[in-house]
């Protein structure tokens, strides 16, 4: 197991289950990833194959390249903030909704959203260790161990402060539910069933 892995492997063995909506936001932002690395990273890997290369950006804009190695252009788009709008655009949603349902939930969203940090800190690391992988074989011109594997630290701690800005203003903008109101929630069938006595009792000493 390479370092990479053993790091995201580490990092889901040490999560533990502290709400009921962890794990739908773990199935959420896995499949997010997973179809984000399908769409747009896995086909950089084939770029050397001699057929027509064709991705879009973020903004919808074609990169198109034919009959061209990694070196230079296609490089330097793969690694200058083609990957990072994705990311933002899917860590923005999930901060968001998790936010959202944990207040319809009432779930602890101080609990919750460092939960989603946590998944995304996985999340992230898998994207930009395969981008990494990638680059090598690329590079490599299908040798990989002949070429030194691209650090991606920094990028990962770039995405991960711009994850914590958000998480962090929807933990500032966050208050739990008024206690009489959660308890209403939790027993409306019982205030029914009082309200219903007492009509009744009322309806009786009227009439007695």
């Amino acid at each position: 197991m390479t370092p990479q892995a053993a790091h995201i492997s580490g990092a889901l063995g040490n999560q533990t289950m502290s709400t009921s909506l962890y794990p739908k936001y773990k199935k959420r932002i896995s499949d997010s990833i997973d179809l984000l690395i399908k769409n747009q990273v896995t086909p950089w890997a084939f770029l050397n194959s001699g057929k027509p290369f064709r991705v879009k950006t973020f903004d919808q804009k074609q990169i198109a390249y034919e009959g061209i190695g990694f070196e230079g252009s296609p490089a330097h788009v793969f690694w200058s903030g083609y990957i990072e709008p994705f990311i933002e655009d899917i860590a923005t949603a999930e901060i968001a909704e998790a936010a959202k349902e944990a207040a319809e939930r009432n779930v602890d969203a101080t609990l919750l959203l460092p939960e989603i940090k946590g998944l995304f800190q996985v999340g992230v690391r898998k994207v930009f260790v395969e981008m990494s992988n990638i680059d090598r074989r690329l590079r490599g011109k299908g040798l990989p161990e002949n070429v030194t594997q691209r650090p991606v630290e920094n990028e990962i701690s770039s995405i991960m402060d711009f994850i914590d800005t958000h998480i962090s203003a929807e933990l500032k903008m966050w208050k739990p539910r008024p206690k009489f109101e959660v308890w209403y929630e939790q027993n409306k069938s019982l205030v029914w069933a009082i309200g219903t006595i007492v009509g009744v009792v009322g309806l009786y000493a009227k009439f007695k």
